[in-house]
């Protein structure tokens, strides 16, 4: 800005031809448009930066710059207001992702053979039959794809359904080396992982609210309700008499992924149908037992594997066209959408915030069948899981550029600000009273962040003032250092 001054004053026509002083004011003057020319001050071109994207509604960075070049200039004007759009915090957090989702489709590996693995889920009808069943629990085989419907009640605890898992799977198919599964809470108990671990079998759960991540079992759900519709009464209490049939068709009939029907790659024959009666029957001249049956099973299970293969390549080639890889780090923040969390009494959920955050990662945990899972550091008070499919996250822009930058948090609800986790601690010690034994126990101080808030605002306090505002939160934090699990 400096050389342009002394060319203007040193009468320089090319400066001269595109630059003017109005009012000791420096203007561009192009097109008959004038721009005033903002000098190289972080604060002075933050301020401009910061009151378009307000005036224009974040909309958004063409109409951000738009807004701009109508009135200022500045060399590298336009890079600015593309990374100052790009890291504005408002905008991160209300504005849905319309990129496509985070996470490459890696399914699972093909088990070695039948009832080595097993893939089930509690599918709600949302109608109660006669004898007082509401939920359906899905088993499927995922190799031969063979499945078990067991209608059972809403409320029913950890130990009927192990007892229903043992009466209708175990007892005909022996113990599964792997269970696949949702964390629903019967999953998660600590008797469902005793009993597991029992028969020796490994639990593989998906991440919370990420029912994608278990395909097997939602496909079959999916079915289910297809083939209630044909069979059912329009009083729709009778689904659960109609699940044996249901289970039947579906295990007689071809599956895409195999070629072959469940009953025949499962039990190595086809129950006879109606159909046979009408036909002569085509079947394998071959007797069960014989070395002939078993080495045209073995064959059959062969080409299964094969089918199977060539579905999952095509359904990752697909499914991979509208996805993105992920890479977050351990210690990267993060944005987690609002609907992973609870909701607050009172509060419109289609005028919240679309993600809270930015929390920390603190590890990185599973790969699930369309991408990783992730351990966030999620805030004491709020009460969710803490583990999240990348698809419920979004990165954290953010950048040193514009430390003057307006402030970008939300309104406050009363003018409280809300205690968003403590991240550290120290000890203090305290003076030995004259006269006394026993040296007293430090004084502990907490440093804390606030919800909404840059860490460089992280405040200390002591145990005591934070015990009579915010209890909840250092009693979580207190568990954490002893390596407890988080209250329920």
């Amino acid at each position: 800005m400096m050389d342009i001054m002394r060319k203007l004053h040193a009468k320089d026509k090319a400066t001269e031809s595109e630059f003017v002083m109005v009012d000791g004011l420096l203007f561009l003057d192009k097109a008959g448009c004038k721009r005033l020319v903002v000098p190289s001050s972080e604060s002075l071109r933050s301020l401009f930066l910061g009151e378009c994207p307000d005036a224009t509604g974040h909309f958004g960075y063409k109409k951000t710059s738009a807004n701009l070049v109508q009135r200022f200039w500045w060399p590298g004007m336009l890079d600015d207001a593309k990374k100052y759009v790009e890291t504005c915090q408002v905008c991160q957090r209300d504005k849905p992702r319309t990129q496509a989702p985070l996470g490459l489709l890696k399914p699972l590996p093909i088990p070695a053979g039948r009832g080595q693995s097993v893939s089930m889920d509690f599918m709600d009808t949302l109608v109660t039959s006669k004898t007082g069943k509401r939920h359906i629990f899905v088993i499927i085989d995922r190799f031969t794809k063979y499945a078990r419907l067991i209608a059972m009640p809403e409320t029913a605890r950890t130990d009927h359904v192990i007892k229903l898992f043992m009466d209708n799977w175990v007892r005909d198919f022996g113990l599964p080396k792997s269970i696949v599964s949702d964390r629903d809470v019967r999953f998660t108990s600590e008797l469902w992982k005793k009993t597991a671990e029992q028969m020796g079998s490994q639990l593989q759960m998906t991440s919370g609210n990420h029912p994608e991540a278990n395909g097997q079992a939602e496909q079959m759900n999916r079915v289910v309700q297809h083939l209630l519709r044909h069979y059912i009464k329009p009083s729709q209490d009778d689904w659960d008499e109609k699940l044996p049939l249901i289970a039947s068709l579906y295990n007689n009939a071809v599956h895409s992924s195999t070629d072959v029907s469940p009953n025949q790659l499962h039990l190595g024959w086809k129950p006879r149908s109606a159909l046979d009666f009408l036909l002569p029957e085509n079947r394998s001249s071959a007797t069960p037992g014989t070395l002939e049956y078993g080495v045209q099973y073995e064959k059959l299970l062969q080409q299964a594997v094969e089918h199977i293969k060539k579905a999952q390549q095509a359904m990752i080639a697909s499914e991979n066209k509208h996805r993105r890889q992920s890479s977050f780090q351990v210690g990267e923040r993060v944005w987690v959408k609002a609907s992973e969390l609870g909701q607050e009494f009172g509060i419109s959920r289609k005028l919240m915030p679309q993600y809270f955050g930015p929390w920390e990662v603190l590890d990185a945990v599973g790969d699930e069948m369309d991408g990783p899972t992730y351990v966030i550091r999620i805030p004491g008070p709020l009460r969710t899981h803490l583990v999240f499919h990348v698809s419920k996250l979004a990165p954290f822009a953010e950048t040193d550029q514009f430390p003057s930058r307006r402030s970008m948090l939300p309104p406050t609800m009363d003018g409280q600000v809300d205690i968003d986790d403590i991240v550290d601690h120290r000890d203090l010690p305290v003076q030995k009273p004259l006269g006394k034994g026993r040296p007293p126990k430090p004084k502990r101080e907490y440093r804390v962040r606030f919800m909404h808030h840059d860490p460089k605002e992280d405040r200390w306090f002591t145990g005591e003032e934070l015990i009579d505002t915010a209890p909840q939160v250092v009693a979580e934090y207190e568990r954490m250092l002893k390596g407890k699990a988080p209250a329920k």
